[in-house]
């Protein structure tokens, strides 16, 4: 009785074909093996050359069917499977990447546009600011002689030249006129 080369592979496929008559399921890498150890052990045991023969054809026929040929195209499909979600993991973050940094920029845009309004939005206020306290300081001016009699008619020229001016409004618009109670 021809013994294989390697005492580990023979104590292996021992176990193996132990748990196949108890019925367990053999991993497909395992299976797989099993039957390449089988069929290199089948040529050593001194079989009739009819027989050989036998076995050769049945093994071109069988070629591409069997257990051995599920594990596999189940081998083939788990590293394909593999393959893909390492792509597609790889393309998203990728897709990420780029996201990430055009939303960057796209705030740091953002940040410098919003910097410019609000320093053309000071410098608006700022001029609009001086002419109305220039008004309001006039119509102060204006009911103020209004009211205490004196100079109405310095206080009238200098209103009206402001407004001509475009320094101060008309000095009794209604918003500020007391009404008198005559």
């Amino acid at each position: 009785m021809d013994h294989p080369p390697n005492p580990g592979e023979r104590t292996r496929a021992y176990r193996l074909r132990a748990k196949l008559r108890k019925g367990e399921e053999l991993d497909p890498a395992d299976l797989l093996w099993l039957t390449e150890y089988d069929a290199r052990q089948a040529g050593t045991r001194g079989a009739s050359a009819s027989e050989r023969i036998i076995n050769i054809e049945e093994r071109a026929m069988s070629v591409g069917t069997g257990a051995a040929a599920e594990a596999a195209a189940a081998a083939a499909v788990a590293r394909e499977e593999g393959r893909r979600i390492d792509y597609l993991t790889k393309s998203g973050m990728e897709a990420l990447v780029h996201a990430c940094d055009m939303h960057r920029r796209m705030a740091e845009a953002m940040l410098r546009r919003t910097e410019v309004l609000e320093e053309v939005h000071l410098a608006m206020l700022d001029s609009v600011r001086e002419q109305y306290l220039a008004r309001t300081q006039a119509e102060v001016n204006a009911i103020g002689a209004e009211e205490s009699g004196e100079g109405d008619i310095k206080a009238m020229l200098t209103s009206l030249l402001a407004q001509r001016l475009g320094a101060a409004p008309k000095p009794h618009s209604g918003r500020f006129r007391r009404k008198t109670s005559s």
